[in-house]
């Protein structure tokens, strides 16, 4: 056999191998798509939801203790309005708030202690969708802030 007989049969083992493997870049990226990217985008969404409540569930107790400190009356539907305004600018609309105080000494007393405690309770995003609002799997962030009463009250 000559070196060219041998030159074109390996040229032409190698064209068989390259035609077995031909159309399988289609499956294996799509078979990535599925099993890498969606789950990552998917884990990106909810962190990030995540971290987006817990700025806004921290902000929230901070204002409500503010408000508890600093005004005569302090109203639940005020600290409410403000929690709702809150999580609105962080792009949580319609997330189920409870804000509760406590204080060391008297309340409105110059001096006490005034903590404020926001609980509230994000849907894994998709969810919602699936087993309704009210039956939706939830992850429960929490928040304190306390704040010294700076006046007395009347």
């Amino acid at each position: 056999m000559t070196e060219a007989e041998l030159g074109q049969g390996v040229t032409s083992d190698v064209a068989e191998s390259r035609g077995a493997d031909e159309g399988t870049a289609v499956i294996e990226f799509i078979f990535a798509s599925v099993v890498l990217l969606i789950p990552v985008i998917y884990l990106m969404l909810t962190l990030s939801q995540l971290q987006a409540a817990s700025y806004a569930t921290t902000s929230a107790a901070m204002s409500a203790s503010r408000i508890a400190a600093r005004d005569a009356n302090p109203s639940e539907a005020r600290a409410h309005a403000v929690a709702e305004m809150h999580f609105a600018d962080f792009g949580l609309r319609d997330a189920p708030t409870s804000i509760t105080y406590s204080c060391s000494g008297p309340c409105g007393q110059a001096g006490s202690l005034v903590t404020a405690r926001v609980e509230t309770k994000v849907s894994l995003p998709g969810f919602p969708l699936l087993f309704g609002s009210d039956r939706s799997p939830h992850i429960t962030l929490r928040a304190n802030h306390t704040d010294v009463v700076a006046t007395g009250r009347q």
